[in-house]
């Protein structure tokens, strides 16, 4: 008991003394200006931003642009007036049954884009990646009407 005693004491000096010695090292260095800080700060947002890869960082879509083109051109002729399986994408009012706003995830419309669990449309192949992400960035960015 005294040995396990004693060297305990020993371990606890050694880690106590090499804890507490530090070199002697002189730093000088200059006091940090307000102006530093906020610049610092301003960089490490800024490559935040651009490196998250979110849809922060994307320019805004427009659904009346950017999103409604390719639901014409696509999805209208099986989705619109006469409409296929029960589902219209005639309007904005109907496309967002099938949108989360803010969650591409959860989507109908985009797992249906990706194929996602479900079978891809439109049915003659998947879009380009480009435009997928354009609906992407769409819901992320609350998929507005605008």
């Amino acid at each position: 008991m005294k040995i396990k005693t004693l060297s305990l004491i020993v371990l606890a000096t050694i880690l106590v003394a090499a804890c507490s010695t530090s070199p002697n090292v002189e730093t000088t260095s200059a006091p940090v200006t307000e102006q530093q800080t906020i610049t610092a700060a301003t960089d490490s947002q800024e490559n935040t931003a651009s490196n998250s890869g979110d849809s922060s960082t994307a320019a805004e879509v427009s659904f009346s642009k950017d999103i409604f083109p390719v639901i014409q051109q696509f999805a209208l002729p099986a989705h619109g007036q006469q409409q296929k399986g029960g589902i219209s994408l005639a309007n904005y009012e109907d496309i967002m049954e099938y949108v989360v706003p803010g969650d591409p995830a959860a989507s109908e419309l985009y797992k249906r884009l990706t194929g996602d669990g479900v079978p891809v449309m439109p049915p003659t192949g998947k879009l380009p990646d480009d435009t997928i992400q354009l609906f992407y960035d769409w819901i992320a960015q609350g998929a507005k009407n605008n």
